[in-house]
Parts: C-alpha cells; structure tokens; sequence
C-alpha cells in the first residue's frame, strides 16, 4: 500500500511538473470553502473535486484502476479533476462583488495569475510536428508504410515496444499486433515473455530472436541494432527490411508468408 501511495504522489508531481495551478487551486478552494461554502453549487463541486483526489491518493481504489488501465497511465486519472471549473468559479464569485474600476483590474490580475501559474502547452517538448494525417510519430508511420509494402496482401503479425505498439493501429487498424499497450490482448504461450523483451531497458537480441521465431510472429520492430546483435538476429531467421528513426523493422523468413501464426485463422481481426 505505502508503494502505491508513493506512486501517487510521484504522479501528482510529474503531472503538476513546475507549474504553479496547485496552487492557485488550493487558493480557489480555500475561498469557496470559507466564504461560499454554503452555496449548493460550491457543494456539489468541491464534493467531486474532493472524491477524485481520494479516488486518486487511496491506495486500494488506486490499485483497481491500475488494473483497469495500467499503472504506466494511472496518471490520467487527474484528467478528471474539475481544476478550470474549480478556479472559474472561485475568481467568478471573487470578481462579481468589485464594482467599476476595481472589477476591471482584478480580472486583468486574475487573467494574469491564470497566464503565470499554468504551462505553456507549445513549449519544447510537449508537440512535436509529423507529415501525416493521423499524427503519429514519423517513424511510426514510416515502420508501418514499410510493413505493409513488404507484406503487400499477406496477413503477418507485427510486435512492438510501447512506444511504437500503440501507435500502429492508430496508424493503421489492419495490421494485426501480437500484443497492445503493455502486453494486453496477446494470446498464446510466450507473448508476455516477448512483450518483456522487447520493452526491457536493455534489448537482448537473441532473446527476443528466438521468442518471436517460436511465436511465428512476422516482424519485429526494434531499436537499430549493432553488428553482433544484427547478426543474433540473422541467426533466428530474421531479415533486415529498413530503418526509420532509431528503430529496425526484421521480418521473420523471406517473405511476410514465410510463417503463420495460428491466431490469425481465429477470427477475423479487421
């Protein structure tokens, strides 16, 4: 319990970062709290604001939705946060007592605090511009023009780590993954042991060589690999396609019909 607390609180701050909107939420609260805690609508909304943060920080409900969603994205769990309507209407029942002048100055200061405490979302970092209709990353869709001109009508199986994975169906919805977002959805012995592999910090080539070989699943998608780990690759049967970014495409064989995966005869994945 003390451990997913301690994830709680190390989300809470990743998510906030330097910015200053705690702070100026826990000023709006305070405000309603004390001066218009009895209005209805101040109790409706500081009751939700107050459920999601205990939903949040409970180590039990915590480890539910974790379940739910995965522990990785347990942070957009804030996104449920009524943080605008919460600061809103604070500086709205604020600002709507102060008359002429006063009243015009204070909503420049409150538009003002609202400019200084928040984060620019266009700052480094945060977006990035691509060449494509989807808005994926670049590589992303380069991997996967490059899979399915090699494949051409063929039906392959595709794996990937968590940064490329969820982004190919999103590319393209036919092409069919081993596995989604953190080794969900995958079926048959192995799968989860492949999804390790390829998501370690450290690639082992070999490794994942063999297990995808043993999966028959068609192509591999990982970090461009040196000469030796090209050659542990080789050695399982995988062949180079082509590079995008700081990523390799392999397909198992001499074709993308070289192997068969029985799960795709299960059902029809499109």
């Amino acid at each position: 319990m003390k451990e997913v607390l301690k994830q709680s609180v190390n989300f809470w701050q990743s998510y906030w970062g330097d910015s200053l909107m705690p702070w100026l939420l826990l000023a709006a609260v305070l405000f309603l709290v004390i001066f218009r805690r009895k209005k209805k609508s101040t109790k409706y909304l500081l009751f939700y604001l107050f459920l999601v943060l205990s939903l949040f920080f409970c180590p039990p409900a915590a480890r539910i939705i974790q379940k739910c969603i995965g522990s990785s994205v347990y942070w957009r769990v804030l996104w449920l946060l009524p943080v605008v309507p919460v600061i809103a209407v604070a500086m709205t029942e604020f600002l709507k007592e102060r008359k002429g002048i006063l009243q015009f100055l204070l909503v420049i200061a409150a538009a003002g605090a609202v400019a200084v405490c928040g984060r620019g979302i266009c700052q480094a970092g945060n977006y990035k511009l691509v060449h494509n209709y989807q808005q994926v990353p670049d590589e992303v869709a380069a991997i996967c023009e490059m899979v399915k001109q090699d494949a051409k009508d063929s039906e392959f199986l595709l794996a990937a780590d968590n940064y490329i994975g969820p982004y190919v169906r999103v590319y393209d919805p036919s092409i069919y993954m081993l596995f989604n977002r953190e080794g969900r959805g995958g079926a048959g012995e192995g799968v989860r042991q492949l999804y390790l592999e390829i998501n370690a910090p450290v690639f082992n080539y070999r490794n994942i060589a063999s297990v995808g070989k043993r999966l028959s699943c068609n192509y591999l998608v990982v970090k461009i690999p040196d000469k030796q780990q090209k050659s542990e690759l080789e050695l399982y049967g995988y062949q180079e396609v082509g590079t995008a970014g700081s990523y390799a495409l392999y397909r198992l064989g001499d074709s993308a019909d070289a192997v068969r995966n029985p799960i795709l005869d299960r059902w029809d994945w499109r």
